[in-house]
């Protein structure tokens, strides 16, 4: 899972593109934006978007080529 497919798993998770855009701060119009167009998740949005889900989307999988995997112990 990476990219759009991350956003929209986090957007189910968390129920809607508004719930979204309240965790990331943005308007639901930004978060359409993104998905619409298939554009790159901001960078600003990942942490967000991760703790909102309890880490089931991480910064790798809406960024991977900004954050890298986190290493499995």
């Amino acid at each position: 899972m990476n990219g759009i497919g991350a956003l929209k798993t986090a957007i189910a998770q968390l129920g809607s593109q508004v719930a979204v855009a309240r965790v990331a701060g943005v308007s639901p119009q930004a978060v359409s934006e993104i998905v619409r167009r298939g554009r790159r998740v901001p960078a600003e949005w990942c942490r967000a978007i991760e703790q909102a889900t309890g880490g089931a989307v991480s910064p790798h999988d809406l960024r991977p080529d900004l954050y890298p995997p986190k290493e499995t112990q």
